[in-house]
């Protein structure tokens, strides 16, 4: 068993999920002009990724244990790479969204499962290492995103980023049967499929009815509603019951590092996750520079996630996770708090401020992701990954829903929806002044749930 190979197997799927996500982002306001959208039905193409990711996370993590996680990560792969063939020869905006949702099934698969492979191969003094270099391909998918994925949209067009990231995903597959040849090829674990299908279905209605509501009228998709919380009902219903749970409950009930350090992800996440549309904005409305301008000066923010992942990764095996995630938390926060109290500052100093709030990253990512793995029993690597990646997507959708809520309390929301699509590209100068409020507000609920982030972390059992 090489594992360095296996870890770059591994690497090979967690690059491809965030570089396309967010690579689509980018392409928004192109895909847009190609189908004669509106700005409202342009605004969830995101989310038609982000959601079914989100949603099926756990249901592909113990599948995976029952099954094999190697070859539900094959099957990742796979079904991305038909997917973005069928995107990039779509001819209407329907079968386009059914790519992108199937890919956003593919990701999961991936994402779940590159973690759950090195928790399972990787033990004791090396998983964080392996975890950092696998948070590290993340965020160089995140980094490559802006300048690969513009180019590529600018000089050959949108469907150029289903071009490139269909033979990855191929050539990831084809390398994983080389590398991962034999290396668990079963799992062992059991598993109760309806109770998966309950929460996965519980989880999609209810972020559907959230962002439709939000775009449109959330009394138009009160049955998403209603669908989700009796979907909800019948999982906590079921997994109480029967004998092979979904989620374990001995996972939280006796487990405080599993359980603290689970909820301190989705902490991270709803507080980080929307800076990256916010300060967009921010630079572009506020500060006058140019849409590249403003991706060079996001740029630090990933670059330090990239450098940091193995370095801390490396420490957390050598002195645990516990204080370096809480160290990158209070970071994060302190970043924020000093945004909240200085909101009108240089484009330098936003650079400076992006710069530590990636510091801040890079010092939690992968020691949170290690905690987690460790805490978990080996043959749960699975459901122990696809739980942590549910927090982290689930994280993510609520940060921009939090942030678009806020600023819309200052800015009417139509104008709100349509800056995050990428569709308005700057605000009338009246709302210059309800932007900067808005903005500052964010910046203050993003400092508070860090902070309370720090805490958590420090709740976990001491040593990890």
């Amino acid at each position: 068993m090489n594992r360095a190979l296996i870890l770059t197997t591994t690497s090979i799927g967690s690059f491809v999920t965030p570089f396309f996500s967010s690579v689509v982002s980018f392409a928004v306001p192109k895909i847009a002009l190609f189908y004669h959208l509106n700005f409202q039905d342009a605004s969830l193409i995101p989310l038609i990724i982000l959601i079914p990711l989100a949603s099926t996370m756990i249901l592909l993590g113990r599948l995976a244990d029952s099954i094999g996680r190697t070859f539900i990560f094959r099957i990742g792969f796979l079904i991305f790479s038909v997917s973005a063939f069928i995107g990039a020869f779509s001819k209407s905006f329907p079968i386009l969204t059914v790519a992108l949702f199937f890919s956003g099934f593919g990701s999961a698969a991936l994402s779940t499962n590159s973690t759950a492979l090195i928790g399972y191969i990787f033990a004791g003094d090396k998983r964080g290492s392996a975890l950092g270099i696998n948070a590290m391909a993340v965020y160089l998918g995140l980094t490559m995103a802006p300048f690969l994925g513009g180019i590529l949209i600018e000089f050959v067009g949108w469907q150029s980023i289903f071009y490139l990231t269909a033979p990855l995903a191929l050539i990831g597959l084809a390398v994983s049967f080389a590398t991962l040849k034999g290396v668990e090829a079963k799992g062992r674990m059991n598993s109760d499929y309806l109770s998966a299908v309950f929460f996965s279905t519980a989880l999609f209605s209810l972020a559907f009815f959230l962002a439709l509501g939000y775009v449109y009228n959330f009394e138009q998709f009160l049955p998403l509603l209603i669908i989700g919380v009796a979907f909800l009902y019948l999982f906590f219903h079921r997994n109480k019951r029967v004998e092979t749970q979904l989620i374990p409950a001995n996972l939280f009930k006796s487990n405080r590092t599993f359980l603290f350090s689970n909820v301190t992800a989705l902490l991270n996440y709803l507080s980080t996750f929307s800076i990256v549309f916010v300060f967009s904005i921010y630079l572009q409305v506020i500060l006058k520079v140019s849409p590249f301008q403003a991706g060079l000066s996001i740029l630090p923010e990933p670059v330090f996630m990239v450098i940091l992942s193995p370095i801390a990764g490396r420490i957390s095996d050598r002195i645990g996770s516990r204080y370096l995630a809480s160290a990158g938390m209070a970071i994060i926060g302190l970043s924020f708090l000093f945004l909240y109290v200085f909101p009108k500052i240089s484009v330098f100093l936003v650079m400076v401020f992006l710069s530590f709030i990636g510091i801040g990253f890079g010092f939690f990512s992968a020691p949170n992701t290690n905690s987690v793995m460790g805490s978990a029993p080996r043959e749960m690597s699975g459901i122990a990954s696809g739980f942590l990646g549910t927090m982290r997507f689930v994280g993510q959708f609520l940060s921009i829903l939090v942030a678009s809520f806020i600023l819309s309390t200052f800015m009417p929301r139509t104008m709100v929806v349509g800056i995050f699509s990428g569709i308005f590209v700057t605000i009338s100068q009246a709302y210059y002044d309800s932007f900067v409020s808005g903005f500052r507000l964010v910046m203050l609920i993003s400092a508070v749930l860090s902070f309370i982030g720090a805490y958590t972390s420090l709740m976990k059992e001491t040593g990890r």
